[in-house]
């Protein structure tokens, strides 16, 4: 990356922390991996709201499943850094996938055990928000169609019951090892019902992965989250829907974008309209 911007000096100083390494940068975000008193550290400065709204949330979860924070201003957090060498990617392709996702359901399920926060005490995204950009989408596309219709069902009728803090991105990517636990990073901060912060946990890390364990995958997080298949399976097609309409306009698509596709194609054959049964896999009721 070019030299620290002048923000990354300052709380380099103020918080005293030594650079390891080099830092870098991401569109959302500038990093620095450093140490302070002898502790790993990262020092993270927002460049978008989204991360700032990340590190609030970030530090509300006060280290209980997430990356810990140890100091915060309005675009600067300082937290724990990551380094253990276990890595769910590297698990889920070295044949240890049911273990890498047995680690991606518990972190999640850690995340929702704090009760919701009092109104403006963090600032969160309720779920219709995040989905308006497909809700609002008008297009011939089938899979896009069928995804908008289940996330406007599955948004009308959630029960306060189902609603936790959601971390939004919660992937292979996202969940590192810090020696002694698992911990998530890069928190989205939404709220709405817990099943679509497991969504994307079937369409990672890569289209091969998600698509060859798709039903083992979906049958493990429903019985170790408690939440019935179908409906996982259907806030997953919601989810690949949303993450359709996000690439719309792209002149070539990613490997996400495939795998949203071909996930949804799947778990829709699977539902066949209500039916819970296909040649490809089944949902178990």
């Amino acid at each position: 990356m070019n030299e620290p911007s002048a923000e990354m000096r300052t709380r380099l100083t103020a918080w005293d922390v030594t650079p390891v390494g080099t830092g870098f940068s991401t569109p959302s975000s500038e990093l620095m991996p450093g140490t302070r008193g002898g502790e790993a550290v990262m020092l993270k400065i927002a460049l978008v709201e989204e991360e700032a709204r990340g590190a609030t949330l970030l530090e509300w979860w006060g280290g209980h499943g997430a990356a810990r924070v140890l100091a915060r201003t309005d675009r600067a957090t300082l937290m724990v850094r990551a380094t253990g060498s276990r890595d769910l990617t590297v698990m889920a392709a070295a044949g240890q996938d049911a273990a890498a996702t047995a680690v991606l359901v518990q972190a999640a399920l850690t995340l929702h055990e704090r009760t919701p926060p009092s109104s403006g005490e963090v600032p969160l995204v309720a779920l219709r928000d995040w989905f308006q950009v497909l809700l609002a989408t008008r297009s011939d596309d089938k899979v896009l169609q069928r995804a908008a219709e289940r996330a406007e069902r599955l948004l009308a009728t959630t029960s306060p019951a189902d609603v936790a803090v959601l971390h939004g991105d919660i992937h292979h990517g996202n969940v590192l090892d810090f020696g002694d636990r698992w911990a998530a990073i890069d928190p989205k901060g939404l709220i709405g019902h817990r099943a679509f912060d497991f969504a994307n946990i079937l369409c990672n890390p890569t289209e091969t992965a998600a698509l060859d364990n798709l039903a083992a995958r979906l049958n493990t997080i429903s019985r170790q989250a408690s939440i019935d298949p179908v409906t996982l399976a259907e806030w997953t097609i919601a989810w690949c829907g949303l993450s359709l309409a996000w690439a719309r306009g792209d002149a070539i698509p990613t490997w996400h974008a495939r795998t949203a596709r071909a996930v949804a194609d799947l778990l829709l054959e699977s539902l066949n309209d209500g039916d819970k049964s296909s040649g490809t896999f089944s949902i178990g009721a």
